[in-house]
């Protein structure tokens, strides 16, 4: 894993679990702390059903935000209409305080609306925040002011509630806007430098393939060429038109082994039957079953046998594709001569029959998809 990658799943963590953290702070400040207030202050309520109505309502909000917000889909819009719902019930739970007591032992919704702002608006702009602690401060001021106490001792009092308890909800919502917007850029560095990898990775197959294909060309078809070029082969002579066929067969299957097909195997024992029909070879191709997925080596060894008949069939070839549960069989049966195969061309399970009456001969490649018990 790379440092980028390492750092955007810390950050990450880090941000949900400061997200945590603050879904704790608002549930035990509502549902302990405003719980012992609610029912402290609760004969001195008026009317009381709208106290009770307003922390139930508070109640809701907050398990709605809370498990939005821990889900990662707490939408914008979403987020300013429960911060606005939980502004509108802590003026109706002011509402029913005892005059005056908008900052005093009975009141418990300001602090408790500042808190459900920092939880929902804390990956919001901050200036949202700070807009919604105004106006919830502004309707403190307001019923004081209606009820007649902003005097000396209630401003002092109020401006340093505002001072501290403000102050910290906007303290703790900056440095979790800060990890969130520290997590999400990781988070895309990370990603871009996984993409960056992946393209590099693809890069290095792709030029480890054309090595690969410069290697057999080199080794297997530049002899062939150089032959027939300097005149050191016969293109007349059979077995020089054989070795062509087959180099021919092998090239057209390892131009199709990167195409992107449902059935690789299938698309590449038909680019080996192309080269025979353009000799005149009638060439049936069946398949049975449903193929697997096979690796590149498998499906070169299970078509290497089939090719070499195919380059060495003189008029009809049928190839046969049998997918079970335990194998895949891969059978040729050409009228081809029977010196074509003289040995198995690769480790799998091989047979070989030649019907001289018949003058054909029949390979047959197995691939077992199961391990041998």
């Amino acid at each position: 894993m790379t440092v980028g990658v390492v750092e955007g799943v810390v950050a990450t963590r880090f941000a949900k679990a400061v997200n945590i953290g603050l879904v704790a702070i608002v549930g035990v400040w509502h549902l302990g702390l405003d719980t012992v207030l609610v029912l402290r202050g609760w004969p001195t309520y008026e009317p009381r059903a709208a106290a009770a109505g307003a922390w139930l309502a508070l109640v809701v909000i907050q398990t709605a935000g809370s498990v939005l917000l821990l889900r990662d889909v707490l939408s914008g819009r979403t987020a300013r209409l429960l911060a606005a719902a939980a502004l509108v019930t802590g003026v109706v739970a002011t509402a029913t305080y005892p005059p005056g007591g908008a900052i005093g032992d009975v009141s418990w919704a300001w602090n408790t609306v500042g808190w459900f702002g920092v939880l929902l608006l804390v990956q919001r702009p901050l200036w949202e925040l700070i807009t919604l602690l105004a106006a919830n401060t502004a309707v403190t001021v307001g019923f004081l002011a209606a009820d007649g106490a902003l005097d000396q001792v209630t401003v002092s009092r109020l401006l340093a509630a505002v001072y501290t308890t403000a102050g910290i909800q906007l303290t703790f919502a900056y440095l979790a806007r800060r990890l969130n917007d520290g997590a999400r850029e990781a988070t895309e560095v990370a990603a871009a430098q996984a993409e960056h990898l992946a393209r590099a990775t693809a890069d290095e197959a792709v030029h480890a393939e054309r090595r690969r294909r410069y290697e057999y060309l080199r080794v297997r078809v530049e002899p062939l060429l150089r032959g027939l070029a300097e005149r050191r082969l016969d293109p007349g002579d059979t077995v020089v038109r054989r070795r062509a066929a087959v180099e021919a067969a092998r090239l057209r299957r390892l131009f199709v082994e990167t195409d992107d097909t449902p059935h690789p195997l299938l698309n590449e024992l038909r680019a080996c039957a192309d080269v025979a029909e353009r000799r005149g070879v009638r060439v049936t191709l069946l398949s049975y079953g449903e193929l697997p997925g096979l690796p590149t080596t498998v499906r070169r060894e299970l078509a290497e046998g089939t090719l070499l008949v195919l380059a060495a069939a003189g008029t009809r070839a049928r190839v046969t594709v049998v997918t079970t549960s335990d194998e895949v069989v891969v059978s040729v049966v050409a009228d081809a001569p029977p010196e074509t195969l003289e040995k198995a061309p690769g480790p799998l399970t091989v047979s070989a029959v030649y019907d001289q009456e018949e003058d054909q001969l029949w390979w047959e490649t197995r691939w077992p998809l199961r391990p041998a018990r």
